[in-house]
């Protein structure tokens, strides 16, 4: 005392030194909670995005037929929405939990040290709660199941929309669209709002069981001082640490919810990690060397997960750099057998060799990058043209991008946009016509100089005129690629090397043009077929192949 008396000497000096350390107080206590709140936001944010890049990656290594069967406006609900609530409970939820986890604890043990009896009583108020909690935390955990499944279809009907909104306006289904989106979007809401009245009552429950608690308190802790068990000074303490119990209570069950809603979403995420790939790479997978390009499919039988059998012991051997038009009725099994060779499927029964590889033996990155692929569904990015066309050769310079273009004769059109090979491409590329997508996907197919080329329907939607130019990029000379071409159309078959007729997941016939035409009564019957309605449409001298 003697040394405070020193230090603050005068009423006035004492005032002020108590009013620096009030200052010193709060302006430490603010700097903990920022640092605090800095930290848990770090450390949130970091596990967060860790875990949206591992769900991104894993995605990657799914075969295409899950991204057939599921939306991708679940898929992004998922990837963004559920993780960020997971985010949410990491930085808030969690820490608040823990912070009245704490405080209950330490003032549940001042009020048995106070009196063992009434805080036997204050228990009454755990088995309510407990129950309460468990039984109304699993209602909000299939409400919030619900209310995310409504939401991805709300974000499912979004994508449709926009990603189609030149459909939508030509046909007029602005208004039918905008109701459509309204129901869904209403049925998310109701199920917003069912969670957030169980929420509340669950907040309700707790309350009620505090409230019990302390009229039972209060009971018996005046019959305890009116027989001096107890003094009243007693029982005002622990009435008081009875209150200073509630509100963490309360935020308990308010966190409590909170975390039933990001465990659903947790769930939700877990879904998509726990998916296995249908294509793995083996333990001891090596690296495919430099390859000549001669593919083997060695009694390939496959059938897809839903049990659909595409392909039938399918026997076939290509030459390296031979050239191949794989004809057929839609649904042979023409695409199919490409997917096996870029190994998104693995064959049922059977292999498939690349110069006498077995391609499971080998990492499918490796593999792919020997292959170039140009499907008839033609993908470009929201990236400048010159990336687009380096899309699998990023170090290739600016002269090879050029002129790759130049070869598919792309640079015609690149040339008139606003900025050149510099001009970035919008959603899909959609300001580009069919012809000049297609002749960008050639390029970014053939920049990486491929030794096995894959032309899924290349020139499917094209004019005769396109048809020609892309044609005759993979027809050139340059082109020293094993060269497969899914065609529809038949027309100039005497270019390839071989044709081979595939029906109902078998090949019926291969052989050179020429000798189908005299050897197969089908393929000769559909040559005609075709090249009649060819004729009819556009002339004779406008007829290209594939």
């Amino acid at each position: 005392m003697r040394v405070l008396d020193r230090v603050a000497g005068t009423p006035m000096n004492a005032l002020t030194w108590a009013c620096g350390a009030i200052i010193v107080m709060v302006v430490l206590d603010g700097l903990f909670n920022y640092w605090r709140d800095i930290l848990l936001a770090q450390t949130g944010q970091r596990i967060v995005g860790r875990l949206r890049q591992d769900v991104f990656k894993h995605l990657q290594t799914l075969p295409p037929s899950e991204f057939e069967s599921r939306r991708t406006g679940d898929l992004l609900t998922r990837l963004t929405g559920d993780i960020i609530m997971l985010r949410q409970m990491l930085t808030d939820a969690l820490v608040t939990f823990g912070q009245a986890v704490l405080l209950v604890l330490g003032l549940g043990i001042a009020m048995f040290c106070l009196s063992v009896k009434l805080g036997l009583i204050t228990l009454i108020a755990v088995p309510l709660t407990v129950w309460a909690t468990v039984r109304i935390s699993r209602q909000i955990r299939q409400v919030t199941r619900q209310a995310r499944e409504k939401e991805s279809a709300v974000a499912n009907i979004a994508h449709d929309v926009i990603s189609a909104m030149p459909i939508i306006q030509a046909f007029n289904r602005e208004t039918a669209e905008k109701e459509r989106f309204a129901r869904y979007n209403r049925s998310t809401i109701r199920a917003g709002v069912r969670a957030t009245r169980l929420e509340s009552k669950l907040y309700r429950t707790v309350a009620i069981s505090s409230a019990l608690a302390m009229c039972a308190i209060l009971f018996v802790g005046v019959r305890s001082v009116v027989h001096e068990e107890m003094t009243a000074g007693d029982l005002l303490v622990f009435i008081a640490y009875m209150r200073g119990l509630s509100k963490p209570m309360r935020r308990i069950s308010k966190v409590t919810g909170q975390i039933a809603k990001a465990t659903t979403c947790g769930q939700r995420v877990m879904e998509l990690l726990n998916i296995q790939p249908m294509v793995q790479d083996a333990p001891d997978a090596s690296e495919l060397p430099p390859v000549a390009g001669g593919i083997y499919f060695e009694q390939v039988d496959f059938a897809y997960p839903d049990g659909r059998r595409v392909l039938h012991a399918v026997q076939l051997d290509i030459a390296a750099g031979e050239r191949v038009a794989i004809v057929g009725h839609s649904g042979a099994g023409k695409s199919t057998l490409i997917k096996l060779l870029l190994r998104f499927y693995d064959p049922t029964d059977g292999r498939v060799l690349v110069d006498g590889v077995d391609l499971r033996s080998v990492t499918r990155q490796s593999l792919r990058r020997q292959i170039g692929w140009v499907h008839q569904d033609t993908v470009l990015f929201g990236l400048t043209v010159a990336e687009n066309i380096a899309l699998a050769h990023p170090d290739a310079s600016r002269e090879q991008v050029i002129e790759m273009a130049r070869r598919v004769q792309a640079d015609r059109f690149i040339d008139t946009l606003p900025e050149g090979y510099d001009t970035l491409l919008g959603q899909s590329a959609l300001t580009l016509s069919g012809g000049e997508r297609q002749r960008l996907a050639l390029a970014r197919a053939l920049l990486h100089q491929p030794r096995i080329l894959l032309l899924d329907e290349p020139a499917t939607g094209l004019d005769a005129v396109t048809r020609r130019i892309v044609s005759e990029t993979w027809m050139a000379s340059e082109n020293q690629a094993t060269t497969i071409v899914i065609c529809h159309r038949l027309h100039e078959m005497d270019r390839f090397d071989r044709v081979i007729l595939f029906d109902q997941g078998r090949i019926v016939a291969a052989a050179p043009h020429h000798e189908m035409l005299r050897q197969c009564p089908d393929y000769a019957q559909a040559y005609e077929a075709d090249r009649m309605e060819a004729d009819a449409i556009t002339g004779p001298e406008d007829r290209v192949s594939c």
